[in-house]
Formats: structure tokens, sequence, C-alpha cells
């Protein structure tokens, strides 16, 4: 096997589909820019790597998570609103797009999809209460993505609320300092009991 393939090989067992430029290094030992530039060039000319945008990669044929797509495009950010909420059945509606939270509001397309991240404040987002780190990208608890829908978007009607943690929702609201907020979630928790 080529250092190359071997390389590609690394990435592979990583189980990760998607790579920064500095998690190429880490994964393949290389301590040079130089050296690194040259060797991912390579990999994409031999058809092992290919770009998603610059200085971020995927492995050729091998299909990308969009969940770890959304956190490598925008760091410090989480999954969470109506994707979440969506793939909970808590809506039965898909939005089209993937909804993050972050430090700033911003759309990203690709073809992979739509990206969009919805701006919180630093204090919420640095507050990893209901948030799960898997390994490759960070996703909220269905009870975290309805404080964040219901913080940025007021109170909706849901399709399915009764498998959420009623305690835990409420919990969650207490992180927000926000007094609407916590008044729509003590609203939502009556309609389950």
């Amino acid at each position: 096997m080529s250092k190359l393939a071997q390389k590609i090989d690394t990435l592979h067992k990583s189980g990760r589909t998607v790579f920064s430029t500095t998690q190429l290094a880490l994964y393949w030992s290389t301590e040079h820019k130089r050296t690194l530039y040259v060797q991912i060039s390579r990999a994409k000319k031999k058809g092992f790597l290919k770009s998603i945008q610059k200085g971020l990669y995927a492995i050729n044929e091998v299909e990308v998570n969009r969940f770890e797509l959304a956190g490598s495009l925008k760091k410090n950010s989480y999954i969470s609103f109506e994707t979440v909420m969506a793939k909970e059945s808590i809506i039965n509606q898909w939005y089209g797009s993937y909804f993050s939270a972050s430090n700033r509001k911003m759309k990203i397309k690709n073809e992979y999809g739509t990206f969009e991240y919805k701006r919180l404040p630093e204090r919420i987002l640095n507050n990893r209460l209901g948030i799960i780190n898997t390994g490759t990208y960070f996703i909220t608890t269905p009870e975290r993505a309805v404080c964040d829908y219901v913080y940025k978007s007021g109170l909706q009607p849901l399709d399915d609320i009764n498998e959420l943690d009623l305690d835990e929702l409420i919990r969650i609201s207490k992180i927000y300092e926000c007094k609407r907020l916590e008044s729509d979630i003590k609203q939502l928790t009556k309609l389950v009991l």
C-alpha cells in the first residue's frame, strides 16, 4: 500500500467524514504546512479527497455526514432548532435546511445542502446544558432544541411534545435568563399535563 493510500486509510478509520486542514495534519502526523499542502494536492489529484470549501475536505465516494459538516462549516456552533425537532418528530415538517446555533447569523449553501446558523448570545452558546458531544459534532437534546427555538421564534404550535422531559425543559429554560421564554415553556408544559 502506498504512503498516500495509508494516509487515506487512516482517515477512513477515524470515523469522520469531514476534515479541516488542521485535522489532516494531525491524522497524517505532518508538521510542515508546505508538506501538508503537497499531500492534500496529491490526494485530490489521485481522486482520494475532494474540497468542500477552502480548508475543508471529504474522502471521495464516502457519504458526508450533514450534521458533522454543519459543525465543521462554522466553529462554535451546535445543531439545534427545527433540525433536531424534525429529527425527534416534535415537528412534522422538514425545512430543507440544517439549522444550528452560533455566535453569528449566516447561511451557507453548497452541494450538500443549506446550512443556516442562528445567532445566540455567548452566555447561552457556552452553556452546555442539553448539548451532546458526539465526537464529530455537537447536537442538542430535544428539550434544548425546543428552548432554543422558542427563545428565537416565540411560542409556536408543535406537533408532538409528549416525549419531552418536562422537568428538563423547565431546567434548561432558566439558562436563557429570559422571562418570556420561561413563561412560554411553562405554558407549553401545561399542554402536556
